[in-house]
């Protein structure tokens, strides 16, 4: 039993005070459900576009991954883990469908989110920092998972969207105190890969290599 994606939908992204108030109502009870629910909503994230703003679809996306806590469900070993794969897997189409197309070709890391104007902009470079895991190497339950998630980070690296890019070195930096040698082999080949990035993504992706993003 999966959720009315619609409805909820136009919770999470339509005009309210208070994005928290009754937003969750419909999540059903049983944790696979949760997890598929969360495949069907952001495997149709292309069908957002031009039915919210875009600082309607920032606020409910900085609440699904901050505050909603669903995403833990990705972790929850009483869901098997092909749908739990499947929903990690289905992240990606949020960066194609939404962030790519809709946020600022910009970077916002340091002083460089001053200049940003669209707010899609920050939950698409906070989007790893605020996810409820920088990985799981010691779980079981949770290593299928981690490899989906770090290759969704890895995908958003050959965007030609600097602002998407920059989200993939923030979520691999941070990862990095979990999966260091994959994590600094996977900026290394970005770095052979592009090398027409400009100073300041490099300096960048040097840093999440290390570990030392904000």
């Amino acid at each position: 039993m999966g959720i009315d994606r619609e409805a909820w939908a136009d919770r999470l992204f339509g005009p309210r005070e208070d994005l928290r108030d009754g937003v969750l109502d419909d999540v059903p009870d049983e944790p696979l459900d949760v997890v598929v629910s969360l495949t069907e909503l952001l495997g149709a994230a292309g069908e957002l576009v031009g039915r919210y703003s875009t600082p309607q679809l920032a606020d409910g996306l900085w609440y699904l991954a901050a505050d909603s806590g669903l995403f833990r469900q990705l972790y929850n070993p009483a869901v098997p883990e092909d749908p739990r794969a499947e929903c990690a897997a289905a992240i990606r189409e949020l960066h194609k469908r939404l962030f790519e197309p809709l946020c600022e070709n910009a970077l916002s890391h340091g002083d460089h989110g001053a200049a940003v104007e669209e707010r899609l902009n920050s939950i698409c470079y906070m989007w790893w920092d605020v996810f409820p895991t920088w990985g799981s190497p010691d779980d079981s339950a949770a290593h299928g998972v981690d490899e989906v998630l770090l290759d969704v980070m890895r995908g958003t690296l050959s965007s030609e969207n600097v602002a998407c890019v920059e989200s993939g070195l923030h979520g691999l930096g941070h990862w990095h105190t979990s999966y260091p040698d994959l994590v600094e082999s996977t900026i290394d080949a970005f770095l052979r890969m592009r090398p027409e990035i400009g100073v300041a993504l490099r300096d960048y992706a040097h840093a999440a290599r290390r570990g030392r993003v904000l």
